[in-house]
């Protein structure tokens, strides 16, 4: 077997939805390689478990609190990212010295987010008010009188306050919060002018030489930071993109979409960008999973720097959990930046290292001081990263391997053990070649799971006659299996099977899915308890909605299917089919124990 490592491509599911975007981007990328020194990515680390990712996030928070001074913190835009994090992980701990804290902070500072005019001072000192309104959400303590005065009084601010790419993260999730604690239209409309303003103009006139071309790059999918850097370039020619500013907006459409309704006309928006951006980011970290504080000119300040990777972090976590980036492609990403946290960034003591301090454009980190914001951006990062607990396996095949399909990112090499000739990676997806009358199979013997749901994308060239297999195998105890397939007919009807080592449970028509001759399936099939198991399974076209039901529903106790088992694919074409060969491609493979 022969396998050779090339930079990831953007999701699955960003590809579906927008296939122009995803040319635009692989166009930027022909431009980015020749400047972008970053070796080949590393091997993907396995999955940490949510107990240690959750311990990391403590010791950063809890040292700093002791050693930088949260007992006197103020509410300024530097501590509110930080008491953001706190707040998390008194959601995700249930510990009390954090409700603590957290009530602390608010009275120390008169739960009032204002401060004394300035270019900046608006939003940075609403940030705060973020944390207030989420303690008050969960049922905690605070006081949000002076908050509602405030935000009242900010439905008339002119949208150009917002001319600086870090005010997104600052102020724009505050307005869908308003418009749920308040039930009006305005506060909705508001986050929608502001965003536009910075997208489409920017101007200030607290900056020299500025036009109204916006400060979102279209062809780079990047922001600059405002609009004096849209005329400059760097020493080496290069836009100057700063990692945290973009980090800011990136946590800013997680941090909005986590509270704004779906129905919000702006949400289409903010979801697009997201993964836009997610897409544009993958090739421009590096290889110790960490990026750089110039995002094209990593060489200017080479070192790896914490406050972006770790804001990146936080928004693509927050993408795979809630279905908006492939986990297949992003999870990989996610867990080579975690690694880099977790080992670059934190050091045993709980200090958080690498940080750039405060400015507005890329600079090299310190790895002798550290700041509120940096730590809270490491600890809100863990806190996403906390809650991917339970991914087994994830591939994307963006690898090229023959006779064989390589090694997944995540979940160990793959097993061809029957005519391996027939597997192959072309780097966009598996290729398995299914001769008539012949069953294909390769498994992740790696993984080793009792409850798994696993979900991936068949590409397929229709039969003329017969029909298609294209099948998951949910939990492989050695001969024994359960298995999930469609099975394609040539007039394009899908039927879903739930299978137990080749013996059909039971067997379903997909009603209205109808299989056009080059379209591609996803296929979810979960294998769940023992004694007995429970097999589901539901099949849909790419790029349509999931079903909200399962197509078929079984249950069986086989003894030797009673444990713990591995997962894989399979592909079964009739005998007597025409053509009397396809090649089946396999692409955005997860599995995840359910829940």
């Amino acid at each position: 077997m022969t396998t050779t490592s090339t930079s990831p491509r953007g999701g699955g599911r960003v590809r579906a939805r927008s296939r122009a975007l995803t040319v635009l981007v692989a166009g930027v990328l022909v431009a980015a390689v020749s400047f972008v020194p970053h070796p080949a990515v590393a091997a993907t680390p396995a999955p940490p478990s949510r107990a240690s990712v959750v311990q990391a996030a403590r010791l950063a928070v809890d040292h700093f609190y002791a050693t930088g001074g949260g007992a006197t913190s103020d509410a300024g835009w530097r501590w509110a990212p930080y008491f953001m994090a706190v707040e998390a992980l008194h959601r995700e701990t249930g510990d009390a010295t954090y409700a603590q804290w957290l009530q602390a902070w608010g009275e120390r500072n008169a739960w009032t987010g204002d401060a004394p005019p300035s270019p900046t001072s608006n939003p940075d000192s609403r940030a705060a008010i973020q944390v207030w309104y989420d303690m008050a959400a969960r049922g905690l303590p605070a006081d949000l009188g002076q908050s509602d005065t405030l935000m009242a009084a900010d439905l008339a601010l002119p949208a150009d306050r917002y001319w600086w790419i870090d005010a997104m993260f600052m102020g724009l999730p505050l307005w869908p919060r308003w418009a749920t604690r308040t039930g009006e239209s305005a506060y909705a409309a508001k986050h929608a002018q502001l965003y536009t303003y910075l997208r489409d103009d920017g101007f200030t006139t607290y900056r020299r030489g500025c036009g109204r071309t916006g400060l979102f790059d279209a062809t780079e999918s990047l922001w600059w930071r405002d609009c004096q850097f849209v005329p400059q370039r760097d020493a080496l020619g290069h836009k100057v993109f700063w990692s945290r500013g973009n980090g800011w907006v990136l946590a800013a459409m997680a941090r909005t979409l986590m509270v704004q309704p779906p129905t919000d006309p702006q949400a289409a928006e903010y979801r697009a960008m997201l993964q836009r951006m997610a897409a544009r980011l993958v090739p421009l970290q590096g290889a110790d999973g960490m990026w750089r504080s110039s995002l094209l000119s990593p060489s200017l300040y080479p070192a790896p720097e914490t406050s972006g990777t770790a804001l990146f972090t936080y928004a693509m976590a927050y993408g795979i959990r809630t279905g908006l980036l492939d986990a297949a492609t992003y999870l990989p990403v996610v867990l080579r930046a975690w690694q880099g946290l977790s080992t670059v960034s934190l050091t045993s003591t709980g200090f958080v290292s690498n940080c750039q301090l405060v400015g507005d454009q890329p600079a090299a980190p310190s790895t002798t001081t550290s700041i509120a914001y940096c730590v809270g951006a490491f600890a809100l990062a863990a806190t996403e990263v906390a809650r991917l607990d339970g991914y087994l396996a994830a591939d994307p095949f963006t690898r090229t391997a023959t006779n064989g399909l390589g090694t997944a990112e995540v979940g160990g090499a793959w097993t061809t053990p029957v005519v391996p000739t027939d597997f192959s990676v072309d780097g966009t997806a598996a290729r398995v070649r299914t001769p008539a009358g012949h069953t294909r199979y390769a498994n992740l013997a790696g993984v080793s799971s009792q409850d798994t749901d696993l979900t991936a994308t068949f590409g397929l060239t229709r039969p003329t006659s017969r029909s298609l297999y294209l099948a998951l195998v949910a939990r492989q105890v050695g001969s024994a299996t359960y298995t999930g397939r469609a099975v394609v007919s040539s007039t394009g009807t899908v039927q879903a099977q739930a299978q137990r080592s080749g013996t059909t449970l039971r067997a379903v028509a997909v009603p209205g899915l109808v299989v056009g001759a080059t379209d591609r399936l996803r296929l979810r099939v979960q294998a769940v308890s023992v004694a007995p198991t429970t097999v589901r399974v539901r099949v849909w076209k790419d790029g349509t909605a999931e079903p909200s039901a399962w197509a078929v529903t079984v249950t069986d106790s086989t003894a030797a299917l009673q444990t713990r088992g591995a997962i894989g694919l399979t592909t079964y074409l009739s005998a007597d089919a025409t053509p009397s060969q396809v090649v089946v491609t396999v692409d955005d493979l997860t599995a995840r124990r359910p829940g």
